[in-house]
């Protein structure tokens, strides 16, 4: 762990779940920065990536998840998805509760859509921010066992890495705390190029 006690980056989420993932796992990344994220990840032989990239959607990615598990039980499903998106369709976690199944969602919290920062910001990029922790005893209701845990640290995400890795009666969510500021450079790169079409005078015809 690269300084353990420190704030918790996106540089160090994603080494850590560069550990987790092995021959039977598939990755799922969300719009957004996890999309660079997870182009930016090593692949061993056997293992997965699956994307939205063609249109851009958010909150695909949870559902998706969910299908994912049910189709391939065999595999071990990690999925990133940020703050914002999650928020769109959370509800599909229940799903994985019911059944029982052993996905790891890591939910990268930086409190707001940081894509959308990048592109215009202003103050609709701004979202209530959740306990998503919290959120998974919700969904549990009184016979529910997934999990949720929270990290702010190196430290803490390892250890709740552990957990995730040896519960296998329900889904894991692990928030990861990060700076709102704390992006891929492909990300800025992206958005200044969407910026820049985006303010492109009209033509008309």
């Amino acid at each position: 762990i690269a300084r353990p006690d420190s704030p918790l980056t996106r540089a160090e989420i994603c080494r850590q779940i560069q550990d987790v993932i092995a021959s039977d796992t598939t990755l799922l990344g969300e719009t957004g920065d996890s999309w660079f994220n997870g182009l930016n990840m090593k692949l061993p032989e056997g293992a997965k990536f699956e994307i939205e990239m063609q249109w851009g959607h958010i909150g695909w990615s949870v559902p998706a998840t969910f299908g994912y598990a049910v189709g391939a039980p065999g595999r071990r499903i990690v999925l990133m998805v940020g703050d914002g998106s999650f928020q769109l369709t959370a509800q599909e976690v229940c799903q994985m509760i019911r059944l029982k199944l052993p996905v790891i969602i890591f939910l990268i919290n930086n409190r707001g859509y940081t894509i959308e920062v990048e592109i215009h910001d202003g103050p609709y990029n701004n979202i209530k921010n959740w306990d998503y922790a919290g959120i998974m005893s919700v969904f549990n209701a009184a016979d529910g066992e997934g999990r949720g845990l929270r990290a702010t640290n190196g430290r803490e995400l390892a250890d709740a890495v552990q957990q995730a890795l040896s519960h296998s009666a329900g889904p894991t969510l692990i928030e990861c705390t990060i700076d709102r500021d704390d992006c891929t450079r492909e990300l800025m790169e992206w958005g200044s190029k969407v910026a820049a079409a985006n303010a492109r005078p009209q033509q008309r015809t």
